[in-house]
């Protein structure tokens, strides 16, 4: 299969999801407004976590081996065996988790107990959420890039329509439920998939543990946990603060406006993860390492931009097409959100030299550097300015951020031992 061929492949399973994303977030804003979407949010970052935690974070360590070792059958049924006992365990003790303080996880994201119930059906509905992160590494393990895009399109498509068909029947239960459903229902396309087109058998998925095959998984499951877990449970905080201060309704401007950072900015996040890291990831001369970065940041920076200065300047028919009129109030958090995207993702080309080069300790002590940035920053400004101070916050977090990972970034560079 040509580049071309799995470039478009690509493409179609990403806008696949960010349309089916944008859809939602339309869905829910019309059917539950912007007080629900606040409190949604929530939800959605709990979602996130339990999504990495369910399967052990273990995607990219599984796309990794089993496309490196599939033409070796007894290094692969190990790699199976361990991936499956690492997935069945997480998933056990994050069911066991969500079910036990399922109270306590609701007071915490709502304040309120009432959703203790749907967070014990998250606790059995992630066991799904597990099978389908260890089923979607095995199709990108071995190379299964049109079955990969498929299932990535169908299951968008009924994900989303279950997210539609509840919340507009059920309010916001009903898009918890969605969610959830969205989150589990590749199953249904990836077991399939398994049974009849599969090159191994269903007993090679045995949980077994094999130390050093679990030990590998580890390694490429750690910085992917701790950067989910730190910015999901940032944001959290940061909703409980503009709560606190002003109410779910500010809460939900200050989400809609983050959906719309994420959304395009997903179009420079795919380019760096499929392209930029693994061509740093084969440099080994720094003279051609520091030319590598230097043409990204030349190539990327004007590109992010342009779409930055788009979206603030057609901010109002954003708002009205995504989401609705309720929704206009929030146009003038567009600001300095759109400054600090841009700082983010000049920082983060210079975060993804430090995944190329396996530097794990700099990059989860530059996970938790910006979460801590944001939760304290943003605090701070929504108390002095009320809920538009979180995009203060978001703006300050990243600047700060930039500049030390430019820092670090330009010592590594310069001087890899120092580092």
């Amino acid at each position: 299969m040509n580049f071309l061929k799995v470039g478009l492949l690509f493409a179609a399973s990403t806008l696949s999801k960010l349309f089916a994303g944008l859809l939602i977030v339309k869905i829910i804003a019309i059917t539950i407004g912007a007080d629900g979407l606040g409190r949604l949010g929530q939800f959605m970052s709990l979602m996130s976590m339990v999504t990495i935690l369910a399967g052990g974070g273990i995607n990219i360590g599984v796309i990794k081996y089993f496309s490196e070792f599939k033409d070796d059958e007894r290094n692969l049924n190990e790699y199976l065996s361990s991936a499956s006992f690492v997935s069945v365990t997480s998933a056990a003790i994050v069911g066991i988790a969500l079910y036990l303080w399922a109270e306590g996880i609701s007071l915490w994201l709502f304040k309120t107990t009432v959703y203790g119930d749907e967070v014990r059906i998250l606790a059995f509905v992630q066991f799904l959420i597990a099978i389908a992160n260890l089923f979607y590494g095995l199709v990108n393990g071995f190379q299964k890039v049109k079955i990969f895009a498929l299932i990535s399109v169908a299951s968008a498509i009924t994900g989303s329509a279950g997210v539609a068909i509840a919340s507009s029947r059920f309010g916001m239960t009903g898009a918890m439920f969605g969610l959830m459903w969205m989150a589990a229902c590749p199953v249904i396309f990836l077991l399939p998939w398994f049974h009849l087109r599969a090159q191994f058998r269903w007993r090679q998925l045995m949980p077994v543990w094999h130390k050093e095959k679990i030990i590998q998984f580890g390694r490429y499951s750690l910085m992917l946990l701790v950067s989910v877990l730190t910015m999901q449970v940032a944001q959290v905080v940061v909703r409980n603060v503009i709560e606190s201060n002003t109410d779910w309704v500010h809460v939900g401007y200050w989400q809609a406006v983050s959906k719309v950072s994420d959304a395009y900015l997903q179009f420079i996040t795919v380019v760096l993860a499929n392209y930029f890291l693994p061509r740093l990831s084969k440099i080994q001369n720094q003279i051609e390492l520091r030319i590598e970065v230097k043409r990204v940041y030349l190539i990327a920076m004007p590109v992010l931009l342009a779409m930055a200065t788009m979206v603030f300047v057609c901010r109002d028919w954003i708002i009205l097409i995504v989401f609705s009129k309720e929704f206009l109030p929030m146009k003038e958090f567009f600001t300095f959100q759109l400054i600090g995207d841009c700082f983010k993702i000049a920082a983060y080309i210079g975060v993804y030299v430090a995944i190329a080069k396996a530097k794990t300790k700099i990059y989860i002590a530059a996970e938790v550097l910006q979460s801590v940035f944001l939760v304290v920053l943003c605090s701070f400004f929504v108390r002095q300015f009320g809920a538009i101070g979180a995009t203060y916050g978001y703006c300050v977090t990243y600047i700060l951020y930039f500049l030390i990972v430019s820092c670090v970034l330009r010592n590594y560079l310069h001087d890899p031992d120092a580092v």
